[in-house]
């Protein structure tokens, strides 16, 4: 069953440029002087990011709370994972244990807006802050209000391929700034059948100075919020918000 949705989910993102985020994340590796030998990728799922940072030399450290999804990373990766450059954690994020201490955390593609609560969000951070080594950094993405209000909001999307079929039903509640995402997905079968499984998500979002005071309350620095990976400042139709932060102390 969970090899039928790991194929949907990536086939649903195939139109994003992953390789753009990891151009933006090395690009914060420059600016502040980091050649990072580790890097712990944080929600890491099937492991699209974990893939490009093993394959420009990093050794990574990915952690998801689906112990399915890390299956499925780890047969696609079972080379690095044998040559030790890879290491898979299945760990909630609120509660993130390192041993060691990492160069560098990214967490993208919306996984922070998992987080029902700004309390969530700062315990997180206060992980991060803990695996973090001094100087190392965090980027990470968020969607916006905008984002989920409307762009997702009370909206269905479909699609049919020869293949595939999909119906995503939104219901958004702006008292708790959550979005509720019901989807019904039809697989082909070998056998010419279609198979039937469902998913629901929910995300939330958080103003630019709830994330802003989470991440000085989890004792980092704000180097950067932008509303694109240009690094331009956030505007009302931003979709996503692109944090990095530093840990400046010892």
């Amino acid at each position: 069953m969970y090899e039928l949705l790991a194929g949907v989910y990536d086939r649903l993102m195939a139109d994003v440029n992953y390789d753009e985020w990891v151009d933006f994340t090395e690009g914060v590796f420059a600016r502040f002087g980091l050649r990072p030998a580790t890097v712990l990728d944080l929600a890491c799922g099937t492991g699209a990011i974990t893939e490009r940072l093993l394959k420009r030399g990093y050794r990574v450290v990915g952690v998801d709370l689906s112990p399915d999804m890390l299956a499925v990373c780890a047969d696609r990766q079972e080379e690095y994972l044998e040559r030790g450059q890879l290491l898979l954690l299945n760990q909630d994020m609120r509660r993130l244990e390192y041993p060691r201490q990492a160069d560098a955390i990214v967490c993208f593609l919306d996984g922070l807006n998992y987080l029902p609560s700004k309390e969530d969000l700062t315990q997180t951070l206060k992980g991060v802050a803990a695996a973090l080594a001094p100087g190392g950094v965090l980027v990470a993405d968020l969607h916006t209000e905008h984002k989920l209000a409307t762009v997702l909001g009370n909206e269905t999307f479909t699609e049919v391929r020869e293949d595939l079929a999909y119906i995503w039903s939104n219901d958004y509640d702006a008292d708790t700034r959550t979005v509720e995402m019901n989807l019904l997905f039809f697989v082909s079968r070998p056998d010419g059948l279609y198979e039937r499984f469902e998913e629901s998500h929910y995300q939330i979002w958080h103003t630019r100075e709830e994330i802003e005071s989470a991440v000085v309350q989890a004792g980092l620095t704000v180097e950067g919020l932008y509303g694109d990976l240009a690094g331009n400042a956030p505007t009302a139709t931003s979709e996503r918000f692109y944090l990095v932060a530093r840990k400046t102390n010892s």
